[in-house]
C-alpha cells in the first residue's frame, strides 16, 4: 500500500493592533512575537520536521514528512495513533495574559465503511496541570481531504499565567484510527494562528 506524502506545516502568525478600547484591549503589536518552536511525537520524530520562523518572527513554518496514522496491512497496533506536540514560546509585554482557541488541520482522510477516526488538538500551558482539547470526529466511509477547525469553548480556555514571561505554549495535536480494516488519516498542515483571524484571545493582568 503506497501512502500518501504528507507535508504539514505550522503557521503562527501574531498581528495584533494598539488598544483602541476597553471592550477590545491588546498590547502594542510590536512587543509580541514568537521566539522559538521545537516539537516532538510519533507523528514528527527526529529528522521528518523542519521548521522556519519568519516575518520578523511573527510567522512559525513546519514541514511534516511523517505525520500518518494508518491500520491495516503491514500495520501496528501504535501506528493507528500519531500526535506531534509542538512547542511554541510568545514574547508579549508584563501586564497581559493570552490564549488560543482553535486550531486548523488540513490532510488526507481514506476510512472504510464501519470504521472511524477523529483528529484535534489539546492545549496547555508548561507548568499549568488545565489543558483544553478538541477533537473531530469522522465516521467511514471516507475517501476525501479535509480541511476543519477544532474550537475551544470560552469557559474552557487555558490562559498563561500573569507576571510570567514567555510560557511554552503546548499544541498537542493527534490523529487516531480505529479500524481494523486498511485505512489512513494524514496530516498534510496544521495551523494555529494568532489574532489575525481572532484566534489569539488577550486580556489584561488585574493589578
Amino acid at each position: 500500500m503506497r501512502l500518501p506524502t504528507i507535508l504539514a506545516s505550522l503557521a503562527a502568525l501574531v498581528s495584533s493592533t494598539p488598544i483602541s478600547t476597553a471592550d477590545d484591549p491588546k498590547p502594542d503589536p510590536n512587543s509580541v512575537y514568537v521566539e522559538k518552536v521545537s516539537w516532538a511525537g510519533t507523528g514528527c520524530p527526529p529528522g521528518s520536521a523542519h521548521a522556519d520562523i519568519v516575518e520578523s518572527g511573527t510567522l512559525v513554518s513546519l514541514a511534516f514528512s511523517s505525520y500518518v496514522a494508518a491500520t491495516g496491512t503491514g500495520q501496528s497496533a501504535s501506528d493507528a495513533r500519531k500526535n506531534c506536540d509542538v512547542r511554541i514560546s510568545l514574547h508579549y509585554p508584563q501586564g497581559w495574559s493570552w490564549t488560543v482557541a482553535t486550531t486548523d488541520m488540513r490532510g488526507y482522510a481514506r476510512i472504510p465503511k464501519g470504521c472511524a477516526a477523529r483528529i484535534g488538538a489539546t492545549y496547555w500551558f508548561s507548568g499549568q496541570q488545565k489543558e483544553a482539547s478538541s477533537m473531530v470526529p469522522f465516521n467511514g466511509p471516507i475517501d476525501n481531504n479535509y480541511r476543519l477547525t477544532t474550537s475551544i469553548a470560552s469557559e474552557a480556555l487555558v490562559w498563561a499565567t500573569c507576571g510570567v514571561t514567555g510560557p511554552l505554549f503546548n499544541v498537542n495535536s493527534q490523529a487516531i484510527i480505529t479500524c481494523k480494516e486498511d485505512a489512513i488519516l494524514g496530516v498534510d498542515s496544521q495551523d494555529t494562528k494568532f489574532e489575525m483571524l481572532l484566534h489569539l484571545q488577550w486580556k489584561p493582568c488585574s493589578v
